[in-house]
């Protein structure tokens, strides 16, 4: 009965007095198929599962592209806060042959006076330091500064400066430690009590081939400043994979515009994600950095983003913010971190790849500065990171559902990139 009908409604409209030659034919196979039982085609198949992700191939493209060789199996200790500075005190307690210190910032406070001093202990006991700081961040102006860099030269320790910059900011903003040629230390961590006390930070313990590699980067930046050596000194001692440990690569990025590999390195990482990214930093303002993870979460990978409500530069906290609305419409999980200021720069990626180390996601970090970070791959590290940062921080932290910028943060989102370019930052980066 309904398909006599539909060919009458069709002859009574002009528009339809004529149809053509292919729904003839459909109504007629309906029509031969009439009394016959319904047949429902089968459901589409279900998409494929993406293939796995090629970290190896990852890797190569990584030593390619950033001149980091594959460091073998490291033993890595994911440490924050009180235990990273115990750490690294014990570490330096048991020193017996040289200490390198590289660090952006290290304040004249109790904290960093105290351990000035363990440092010249060690000195007289015949292990060599050294010390390597940035001007910027290190003000030997300040009064609290000229009093512990007298502490530590008097003491025998030998302490280079590398000059502030006039215009460029390209600042030496790495933050590593090496220990007899053995154990070393990479991270977000500056030296005195902000650092290491009031504020949430990293740094972490690194034993195995990989502190061969800590080494040389101290030794580069040392002997660009005039810095020596004792060519009697054991300074790469033969060291095993260690079993049970992790691939590693130390990512040793050059300011002044020299190279990208830090920000490459997180830029394919997010790209190769298929699960789960989470990143915790403080100044998260690089554009193509939130357009990878706008990508990411677009395409299905949970992503989760952390940053300090109680930011010490609140400009760059403005422009981060003025990105909410974009990473939120995108489906990215973004928190605040409510206890204190955050100052780590950590990810994880899949649990398989994790970073963390001295690079900020900005400008300033990714282009500009003298950064390390460590990129190591394995679930057992990839986990320790999430229960030591992700999963206590998450708890802490207020989700934004919504966010509406000012026009004050729009436009400091605009004009950040050549801020951070062009004028140094305040030393508490």
């Amino acid at each position: 009965m309904i398909l006599p009908l539909l060919f009458m409604l069709a002859a009574a409209h002009p528009a339809l007095a004529a149809p053509d030659a292919e729904v003839v034919s459909a109504l007629a196979q309906l029509r031969g198929q009439a009394g016959s039982a319904l047949v429902v085609p089968p459901p589409p198949a279900p998409p494929a599962a993406p293939a796995p992700t090629d970290w190896a191939g990852y890797r190569k493209k990584l030593e390619t592209t950033a001149g980091a060789l594959d460091a073998g199996r490291n033993a890595i200790r994911f440490l924050v806060d009180a235990q990273a500075a115990d750490a690294l005190s014990l570490d330096v307690s048991r020193a017996a042959s040289s200490i390198h210190i590289e660090v952006f910032q290290w304040q004249g406070d109790a904290d960093g006076l105290a351990f000035a001093r363990a440092l010249t202990a060690k000195s007289a006991a015949g292990v060599r330091v050294r010390v390597l700081l940035d001007q910027y961040g290190t003000d030997p102006d300040d009064p609290q500064v000229a009093a512990l860099l007298a502490v530590l030269r008097g003491g025998g320790v030998q302490v280079l400066m590398r000059p502030a910059p006039f215009l460029d900011g390209h600042l030496d903003h790495r933050k590593v430690v090496v220990i007899d040629g053995t154990v070393g230390f990479a991270g977000g961590m500056n030296i005195g009590g902000r650092y290491q006390a009031q504020w949430h930070d990293q740094l972490s313990e690194i034993r195995g081939p990989a502190v061969a590699d800590l080494q040389r980067a101290f030794l580069s930046q040392w002997r660009a400043l005039g810095g020596t050596v004792g060519a009697d000194e054991v300074l790469f001692p033969a060291s095993a994979a260690q079993a049970g440990g992790y691939k590693t690569l130390v990512v040793a990025h050059e300011g002044g515009g020299k190279d990208k590999n830090i920000k490459h390195a997180y830029l394919d990482a997010f790209a190769g994600a298929q699960r789960l990214i989470r990143v915790a930093d403080p100044y998260l303002v690089d554009a193509d950095i939130v357009a990878g993870l706008e990508a990411a979460a677009r395409r299905g990978v949970k992503v989760q983003i952390i940053e300090p409500r109680l930011n010490d530069q609140k400009i760059v906290q403005g422009a981060a913010r003025a990105y909410y609305p974009g990473l939120i419409a995108a489906g990215v999980e973004v928190y605040e971190y409510l206890p204190r200021m955050a100052h780590e720069k950590v990810a994880v990626v899949d649990d398989e790849w994790t970073t963390f180390g001295s690079s900020n996601l900005d400008a300033r970090s990714l282009a500009d500065n003298d950064e390390l970070n460590i990129v190591a791959f394995g679930s057992g590290l990839a986990d320790d990171v999430e229960g030591v940062l992700f999963e206590p921080d998450l708890k802490n932290s207020a989700r934004i559902i919504s966010y509406d910028p000012s026009l004050g943060q729009v436009i400091e989102r605009s004009v950040s990139w050549l801020m951070e370019r062009k004028t140094p930052s305040a030393p508490a980066l």
